[in-house]
């Protein structure tokens, strides 16, 4: 996959142009003339991630016309006077939709792009990462069509009073859009735009250094990453955009070959297990070492298809260690599971937090599906 280019207005963009981006439409729509009306749509995929402009929004909901937000919940949100909430299903596209639309019968400006559930490796954190497909604009023949296409898409979700002064603003666009202007004044935010992110990725990566080497640690025998260094990647997050597909490997007694077969066959052990770990990993995912019998291989954004498939490849390799030095039998279990809670804490995955005599014996070898897992771990 190419990654995100910060010059393109069109294509693969980075939660950070994302951002950047959308704060200037919803800025453009704050320097409105209050006389001129406005229409302000924003879709957020989820309620914590419209928290952190909430203030904005209740200017905005102030000034313009019709201010609608759309968002993933089973609860309406208590949102500022004058923004009208829209409830996403979370199975729908829309809720994969970040979306900030600006229309005036004189300006328009809009963001739209959708979420691919991929990531870029090299991101400083699990939501840092986040990769989209998308658009940004300054062009009111855009912002229009987008409008539209958001109004029939919400349908009836919107309420009757709202959808009326909505087609009232879309009704009063007749006049045709500047645009030699739009184009010149997009020319140059685009320039502006690319050098703030760029500008602002230098300044977040001088601020994490202090964080990296914690997001970096790793277990001195395996390499492989330390759950309180998942953990950081992972970040603090709440909104559960990213799915993460988690696979649980167990090697009975592996913290007990050091006193039956010795350190160096122990040794030698652990690390052939790390490597085949480290095999089934994309660019963006971690491998970790959650206790002296259990590892984590971390799959943000896989299918829970492609998670099994990665547990069987896994579990068929660790079982054919005994061809390979120091020619020791493994018997591995792995167990699958994918959420998207956050924040989360791998360290929970660990058996040590499991009850010590489950009703179901624990000596099974295999993948387990997510309905086995919950009821592995709820004995």
């Amino acid at each position: 996959m190419a990654f995100p280019n910060t010059e393109v207005r069109a294509g693969l963009l980075s939660k950070r142009t994302l951002v950047v981006a959308s704060h200037a439409v919803e800025r453009a729509a704050l320097a409105g003339d209050r006389a001129e009306p406005a229409i302000v749509l924003a879709l957020f995929q989820r309620l914590p991630y419209f928290l952190r402009e909430a203030e904005v929004y209740r200017r905005i909901g102030a000034l313009a016309s019709v201010t609608v937000v759309g968002m993933v919940s089973d609860v309406r949100p208590d949102l500022p006077a004058g923004v009208t909430p829209v409830l996403l299903r979370s199975g729908e596209e829309l809720a994969r939709e970040w979306s900030v639309v600006v229309l005036t019968p004189t300006f328009g400006a809009s963001v739209v792009a959708t979420d691919l559930e991929e990531l870029d490796p090299g991101g400083s954190t699990l939501e840092a990462s986040r990769v989209f497909q998308g658009r940004w604009a300054f062009r009111r023949e855009e912002a229009y069509a987008e409008a539209v296409r958001l109004r029939d898409a919400l349908g009836d979700r919107i309420p009757p009073d709202v959808r009326r002064r909505f087609d009232s603003v879309l009704n009063g666009i007749t006049e045709p859009p500047a645009g030699e202007v739009e184009r010149r004044a997009e020319a140059a935010l685009r320039h502006l735009t690319s050098r703030l992110v760029a500008a602002r990725d230098a300044t977040e990566l001088s601020a994490s250094r202090a964080g990296e080497e914690m997001r970096d640690a790793l277990d001195p025998w395996t390499g492989l990453h330390t759950v309180d260094s998942v953990n950081a990647w992972l970040g603090r997050q709440l909104a559960d955009t990213v799915r993460l597909g988690l696979v649980v490997i167990r090697v009975p007694g592996l913290s007990d070959f050091v006193d039956v077969h010795g350190p160096s066959a122990a040794v030698h052990t652990e690390n052939n297990i790390a490597d085949v770990l480290r095999v089934h990993l994309r660019p963006g995912d971690r491998a970790a070492r959650l206790n002296g019998d259990e590892f984590v291989l971390v799959l943000p954004g896989t299918s829970p298809q492609a998670t099994h498939a990665v547990a069987d490849r896994v579990l068929g390799a660790l079982r054919g260690l005994h061809d390979t030095y120091p020619y020791l039998p493994v018997t591995a279990e792995v167990r699958v599971q994918h959420t998207r809670d956050r924040p989360f804490d791998i360290g929970g995955l660990g058996a040590r937090r499991a009850p010590v005599t489950p009703q179901r014996p624990y000596t099974l070898s295999g993948t387990f599906d997510e309905d086995e897992w919950a009821a592995l771990i709820s004995h």
